[in-house]
């Protein structure tokens, strides 16, 4: 988007009394989004998305970003491995991961707690906040199609405030990976990825990231339970 773009998406989402009463939040709000939109098109992204709903009468939020970006991975599943090996050292006792065999190949899937930080001058309180938003990561390096050599590999993130919520989400998370399917004519362009005509059955029992213990035998802690 341009700063133009914007400006006019903010303001088909947010009242016109609201904006008016605060034209700071329109200008931060407006940054913001033209500054998002800037990153996901350098992400490779394929998909960027909310949604607000209902759980037991409690408003939740989730957000949801699909990637495709070129990576010489090899073989898939010790790219699958290394990459769960890797990020769960690197981001410490809160995150774990393990791969998961699904009918596109091995995955890897990660899930764990960030904390954000939210400005002053973007908190409904005008000051500083921490966030904490439960998190899961799925990387599926995309298996090479006849006709095209290039490696990539299809990144999802699914992030949302409300633990509460946690276990409701995962389904949702299973239906997605569950739902990956690629075009046979051409397996490595980011363009193939398109929604399978049907769930294989494979995944029907099978939550993401099942926690697998430290070497020292303690738990990390996960938003997986």
């Amino acid at each position: 988007m341009t700063i133009e773009e914007a400006q006019r998406e903010i303001t088909t989402r947010v009242s016109q009394e609201a904006l008016d009463a605060k034209p700071v939040m329109f200008q931060n709000l407006t940054r913001n989004l033209h500054k998002a939109s800037q990153a996901l098109e350098k992400s490779g992204a394929l998909y960027a998305g909310c949604c607000v709903r209902a759980y037991d009468g409690e408003l939740s939020l989730g957000t949801l970003l699909v990637t495709v970006t070129p990576f010489e991975f090899g073989d898939a599943a010790v790219a699958a491995d290394g990459i769960v090996r890797s990020l769960t050292a690197a981001r410490g006792e809160s995150w774990a991961g393990s791969v998961l065999d699904t009918p596109n190949g091995p995955t890897a899937v990660l899930s764990g707690v960030n904390s954000f930080p939210i400005p002053a001058e973007s908190s409904p309180s005008d000051e500083d906040l921490t966030l904490p938003m439960a998190e899961t990561q799925a990387f599926l390096p995309v298996p090479q199609g006849p006709e095209n050599g290039e490696q990539c590999l299809v990144s999802i993130n699914f992030t949302t405030p409300c633990e509460d919520h946690w276990d409701e989400y995962c389904s949702d998370i299973v239906e997605l990976l569950r739902s990956m399917t690629f075009d046979q004519s051409d397996l490595a362009i980011p363009e193939s990825a398109q929604p399978a005509p049907e769930s294989s059955p494979e995944l029907a029992s099978v939550k993401p990231a099942p926690i697998t213990p430290h070497l020292d035998g303690k738990r990390p802690a996960s938003p997986f339970g």
